[in-house]
């Protein structure tokens, strides 16, 4: 019997104060049979990791959230229901994310700098972007709906 999501050491590991880089690494080592994780960045509204993750039967998210530069950082995590397991997995082909290029898009000051990782099985993909919209900014959202950050606006 495969352990319980709950078990899953990776989604425990989360450090806003950490170097950016390091989020995408730890991904690599998660138990899971599939996990997918979300760093997001604004300029002057907070910062967010969010990580997903799917062992056997079950899934489990884990966020960190801090709401401004210098507010409290809240930490969360708990189990994912199938429906949104399968609205993530729906979200991660329509944003087209195990093909795109490592960075592309805009660049600029005022907005936010989006990173998504995913790893399955032995496959891993790192992209970041600055303030993407379409469906790139869909599953970023999705990331923070599920993650219980509903209230949070995304630019």
């Amino acid at each position: 019997m495969p352990p319980s999501a709950t078990a899953f050491p990776c989604c425990r590991s989360h450090d806003l104060f950490a170097p950016v880089e390091e989020y995408p690494q730890r991904i690599q080592r998660t138990p899971g049979d599939e996990a997918y994780w979300f760093s997001w960045d604004s300029s002057f509204d907070g910062k967010a990791a969010i990580l997903i993750a799917r062992l056997g039967g079950e899934a489990m998210v884990s966020r960190i959230y801090r709401p401004s530069r210098f507010g409290k950082v809240r930490r969360s995590r708990g189990l994912l229901t199938t429906a949104d397991w399968s609205l993530l997995e729906d979200a991660v082909v329509a944003a087209n994310l195990w093909m795109l290029d490592e960075r592309g898009g805009r660049h600029g000051l005022d907005g936010s700098t989006w990173s998504f990782a995913g790893r399955r099985r032995h496959d891993y993909h790192y992209i970041t972007r600055w303030s993407p919209d379409g469906e790139l900014w869909e599953l970023g959202r999705l990331f923070f709906d599920v993650a219980g950050l509903v209230e949070v606006r995304l630019y």
